[in-house]
């Protein structure tokens, strides 16, 4: 039998969870099994969820880390390619044409707000996926 299987790309936050979930529910299983007391499990349980939670809370802070700084480098290369076609342009009309500047403005006008709102986009994603 011939069966095709569909790759999906997988989000790291869905791995990431993922993990902790299945750490925690195995930490909370194994305490539960334990002899002790339930004060100490109870104990034991709070400072194992502190733990995660602060691992959780240093890995959103790196995550945001990185996507500012990936928008940060895109929003560079966005500058740089709208300078090399802005003066490619004025290369090709030549000097004194008033249209042409005017286009190349505009092009550059609107090549800037999308970055800037791919920055916005990237910096709330991080800032959702910090929690």
């Amino acid at each position: 039998m011939n069966m095709i299987w569909n790759r999906r790309r997988t989000n790291p936050n869905t791995i990431l969870y993922a993990i902790l979930a299945g750490a925690g529910a195995g930490l909370v299983v194994g305490m539960i099994m334990a002899p002790k007391s339930g004060e100490d499990l109870r104990s034991d349980i709070g400072s194992a969820v502190d733990e995660y939670l602060e691992s959780a809370r240093e890995r959103a802070g790196s995550l945001k880390s990185s996507a500012t700084n990936l928008a940060g480098r895109g929003l560079k290369e966005v500058q740089r390619t709208k300078d090399m076609i802005a003066d490619k342009v004025r290369d090709a009309v030549g000097k004194g044409e008033d249209e042409a500047h005017e286009a190349i403005d505009r092009t550059a006008d609107a090549v800037n707000s999308g970055a800037r709102k791919g920055n916005k986009a990237v910096r709330e994603a991080a800032s959702e996926a910090r929690g």
